[in-house]
């Protein structure tokens, strides 16, 4: 986990009430089941209308519809929901947090909540199309939960490191292909990725390894080839740094990665193992988390990459360019979209949003602001951009891509600063 992760961690920590926790908060419980009151929806019914926005510093999620700009309702998760996912195709949320070991379901439909305890904090969550499957990255491993039948399955394999000073460290990120089921770990130390599927009989050969020979206190190993498979480019790259963060394609077409020093990022191509480099990125010298999050567009054709010190590089995999087009910036980056059917791509940071055409470098359209984008959405239509701003008002700020204009801003009552933005549909599949 990076430092400024650590340190909004340590600070909800500190901010909550003293002798209570999350497991003793109001209305959390291992199965909690609400009727339908009169009047009110299911909320997975409008995929498209409703916005769910997790507060920064409480335990809410607050629900608005951003076509009417109507507010829905107010979520007491009993635990701030540092990460939370939606499911595209079925109406189900996950949510958790490296304050607490576990994870919530909740069902948009009943509003039936599940909390799965779970050896250790969740930091990642990802949902299966056309399953109820979720898969999700620990503190120090990975895994996948069924949300039908509650059942967990978390691999033996660890990731962690001897340098672990705190139990809130991480030392990987994972990566997940949705359709293809596959598990992409980024070892945070080392310039490595480890590969694995998730389907039937891994889950079988995974239990195989880890019987234990009563008479020697070793594990078997199965006679076959190993569950993860180790990709190591120490002598493909420059940094001997490890990887830092990244997205794969739903099938495992490509990866867009970032080394960890922030000095490259990384397009793999696992069928023909294969590398593209943007070249030299950030040019200081230390810098927390130096590369922001890449980005796939919906239809794997362009992949971009920036640093926070405005650095931007954007390939162009139609052209087959083994070279990236290069931008600057005058602000700091910190998320990127796409949308309006994929003819612009969006670029959030601090103090502003830029939207620019893919095909025309020189038409874009830059907004300013007081502080910095927290996140962003783009609506499954792709026509609208849902963005949360730092030290704001609590409410969700809408822009049409089509015409680049903003729109009127929906307000969220209830929470303290808006962070996270989740809907039921969105423009890619990545996301």
């Amino acid at each position: 986990m990076k430092r400024r992760k650590f340190l909004l961690s340590a600070t909800g920590a500190l901010l909550a009430l003293p002798g209570t926790s999350a497991f003793g908060a109001p209305g959390w419980a291992d199965i909690d089941s609400v009727k339908l009151k009169p009047g009110q929806v299911a909320l997975n019914e409008s995929p498209t209308r409703y916005a769910f926005v997790a507060d920064k510093f409480s335990n809410f999620i607050s629900i608005v519809d951003i076509v009417s700009g109507d507010y829905i309702e107010t979520l007491d998760l009993g635990f701030r929901p540092q990460v939370f996912e939606m499911a595209r195709d079925d109406a189900m949320m996950a949510i958790g947090s490296p304050e607490v070991s576990g994870i919530c379901f909740f069902n948009l439909t009943t509003r039936e909540r599940r909390f799965l305890r779970l050896p250790a904090p969740v930091y990642q969550i990802f949902f299966v199309p056309q399953s109820k499957l979720v898969a999700v990255g620990l503190r120090d491993r990975v895994g996948m939960i069924d949300y039908e039948s509650f059942s967990i399955r978390i691999f033996s394999r660890r990731f962690d490191s001897p340098q672990r000073q705190t139990v809130l460290d991480t030392f990987y990120s994972l990566l997940f292909s949705s359709f293809s089921r596959t598990f992409w770990i980024l070892d945070e130390e080392r310039p490595r990725i480890f590969r694995r599927h998730f389907d039937q009989a891994a889950r079988n050969l995974d239990a195989a390894e880890d019987v234990k020979n009563a008479k020697s206190g070793q594990v078997k190993k199965a006679a076959t080839k190993p569950l993860w498979k180790e990709i190591d480019f120490s002598r493909r790259i420059k940094s001997r740094a490890g990887f830092g963060i990244g997205i794969a394609s739903p099938e495992d077409h490509l990866l867009a990665l970032t080394v960890d020093d922030g000095s490259e990022g990384l397009i793999y191509f696992p069928e023909t193992d294969t590398l593209r480099s943007t070249g030299p990125m950030r040019t200081v010298g230390t810098t927390n988390e130096p590369m922001i999050r890449p980005y796939i567009d919906a239809n794997t054709q362009r992949v971009i990459f920036a640093d926070v010190e405005g650095n931007v590089a954007l390939f162009d995999l139609t052209r087959d360019a083994a070279k990236p087009q290069r931008f600057r910036v005058d602000f700091s980056p910190r998320v990127i979209r796409s949308g309006w059917l994929e003819s612009t791509w969006l670029l959030g940071g601090d103090k502003a949003l830029l939207f620019q055409s893919f095909d025309d470098p020189d038409d874009r359209k830059l907004f300013r602001f007081r502080a910095q984008v927290v996140d962003m959405w783009v609506t499954g239509d792709s026509k609208t951009a849902l963005v949360t701003i730092d030290e704001q008002l609590p409410q969700i700020f809408r822009y049409d891509i089509h015409t680049r204009e903003m729109l009127a801003p929906v307000r969220v009552p209830r929470i303290t600063m808006a962070s996270s933005i989740r809907m039921g549909s969105n423009n890619s599949l990545c996301y």
